[in-house]
């Protein structure tokens, strides 16, 4: 016997038991080999009909085993064929143990490539409505399964604390579009159950379970298992009632936060647009640090370095959709948070140390080598355009581009950025091409520095007159505050090339910040850079620089 046969461990003879004129039942299938079952699978049309999953999960801390029943509903006219599409692998056995079929005549063909199962089901009815119920038994290795079958295998890694169940894992995958309901009857003990169901576009919606049972529609569906704890609470958000949860082993305080965040965001943003928000703590696979922004919540590997982002893509990513622009504008967005000079600094620390100078219009999709460009990067641009058109306004375009995005393609990079712009022109009047081009067009930073200067005594009071610089072709507002033993002056001036600032003070100057709020990055700013040789994220001692007794500091 070929071991591949054996490795399918099915029984070798095909039996066909009539119960009934409208009752059969199905079991002992003969495999044939074929190449490439799963294409094979892909090439047959979906049926309209119902789903129903009763499961019952144990887990060992390694093992997960799942016997189950899935239940199909048809309403067919003519003869059709169910594909059902199984894997079997070193880590994943999946064996159906019989089909029972009611309303209709059936019979089996079945196909096996070395990882992949095919049932090929076909049903002649015989009445108006048509059952089809798959006994199985399915044994998985959760931590050991490295396949990405779906872009969220690439940020949840199973662990003994916390594992999910692919579609593969717990179901026979069929060609079936209508309702899913999932029932797991039983799980082990200990473990909070959840789910995750995949949207269009790679979106991703978390779910709860009503009792044991998740209501879903037939795209796929993930199984989450974790030992967390349950947080739940009711916010008013304009009027409107949004439930808050958090499935986390991090504390009561999640919730507060996750209620706090949404609050601010809608704020300055528009209302959170739905009605529940679900955040899920999981163990990220290629980092400590990963999350993922969901559909009316988020998953996570720890709180305060990613949720905020990550619940920021409920407004850019999932109520509207601007591509890349969706890290930026989430980056940015998290900054509302915790809007601290310290943050700035940190992700300005982290553009300067970036060695990729790909402009935001170049690039088309999120990777890891213009991971600095699109967040950080596109975060702190976003702050200096709110710089330069004023809090008010820039909130303004924000929900403006948030409502015309919500009901328009918005994905193109570089149309987009013309919306931007033209949203901020109407409401501005001015032209702020100039702004567009420095930023989206071109990857490098400014560099503004005190080229020269004079400090005079006009009376009891002091003349100082500045020379400001930029040496790197930006034009750009620029805010300089000057501190004397008696009062702190702060001054905005527009350098173009170099410009001069003179201001009057009541005491002698002893120092000139440029930038004092972090406003615009620029090449003497920020006291973090990357250590390339140590590979690690560290403070800097930056020179000093001092003219006529009066401390000069680049922010």
């Amino acid at each position: 016997m070929k071991a591949r046969s054996i490795i399918v461990i099915i029984l070798a003879v095909l039996m066909v038991m009539c119960i009934s004129p409208s009752k059969v039942k199905l079991k002992g299938f003969q495999f044939s080999e074929v190449p490439n079952v799963k294409r094979l699978f892909e090439k047959y049309e979906e049926t309209i009909g119902n789903e129903t999953i009763t499961l019952e999960i144990a887990f060992d801390g390694w093992n997960a085993t799942t016997k189950g029943v899935q239940e199909i509903e048809l309403s067919l006219s003519s003869p059709t064929t169910i594909p059902l599409l199984f894997e079997n692998s070193s880590i994943l056995k999946f064996e159906v143990e019989e089909i029972e079929v009611r309303g209709a005549k059936a019979n089996i063909t079945a196909f096996y490539d070395g990882r992949y199962g095919l049932l090929l089901l076909d049903i002649e009815p015989i009445e108006n409505t048509q059952q089809i119920k798959i006994f199985y038994t399915s044994k998985y290795q959760p931590l050991f399964d490295v396949n990405m079958r779906d872009i969220i295998d690439w940020h949840i890694k199973s662990t003994k604390s916390s594992f999910y169940l692919p579609p593969e894992a717990y179901m026979g995958l069929s060609k079936v579009k209508g309702n899913l309901m999932v029932k797991v009857s039983s799980h082990t003990s200990n473990y909070t159950l959840a789910g995750l169901l995949k949207l269009p576009n790679d979106k991703y919606k978390p779910l709860l379970p009503e009792g044991d049972t998740f209501h879903t529609d037939s795209g796929r569906f993930y199984i989450l298992l974790g030992k967390w704890n349950t947080y739940e609470k009711s916010i008013k958000i304009y009027g409107r009632s949004v439930r808050v949860i958090a499935l986390t082993d991090e504390g009561e305080w999640v919730v507060d936060e996750l209620a706090k965040i949404l609050k601010v965001y809608s704020f300055y943003l528009i209302p959170y647009p739905y009605d529940e928000f679900i955040y899920i703590r999981i163990k990220g696979h290629r980092s400590e640090i990963e999350g993922f922004g969901l559909y009316g919540g988020a998953v996570g590997t720890q709180f305060e370095n990613l949720i905020p982002h990550e619940v920021a893509h409920n407004w850019f990513g999932i109520y509207a959709e601007l591509g890349v622009l969706d890290e930026s504008l989430a980056t940015y967005t998290s900054f509302l948070y915790k809007p601290t000079l310290e943050q700035a600094d940190y992700w300005e620390g982290i553009c300067l140390s970036s060695r990729d100078r790909t402009p935001i219009v170049d690039i088309n999709t999120v990777t890891r080598r213009h991971q600095t460009n699109l967040y950080q990067r596109g975060g702190f641009i976003f702050r200096s355009l709110q710089f330069v058109v004023g809090n008010e306004t820039f909130f303004q375009g924000l929900r403006e581009l948030l409502e015309i995005c919500h009901v328009k393609d918005c994905r193109e990079t570089e149309k987009t950025l013309d919306l931007i712009k033209e949203i901020y022109e109407n409401l501005t009047k001015q032209d702020l091409d100039w702004f567009f081009r420095e930023w989206f067009y071109r990857a490098d930073y400014p560099n503004f520095t005190v080229s020269s200067l004079k400090v005079f005594q006009k009376d009891s009071n002091y003349i100082l007159r500045l020379n400001i610089s930029e040496e790197n072709g930006f034009a750009m507002p620029l805010e300089v505050k000057v501190v004397t033993p008696v009062e702190n002056i702060t001054k905005r001036i527009f350098v173009n090339g170099s410009s001069v600032l003179e201001v009057e003070t009541k005491g002698r100057p002893t120092m000139i910040i440029l930038d004092p709020d972090d406003w615009v990055p620029n090449v003497n700013g920020s006291s973090y850079r990357i250590n390339w040789e140590k590979l690690t994220f560290e403070r800097i001692e930056r020179e000093e620089k001092e003219i006529e007794g009066v401390k000069i500091i680049v922010n």
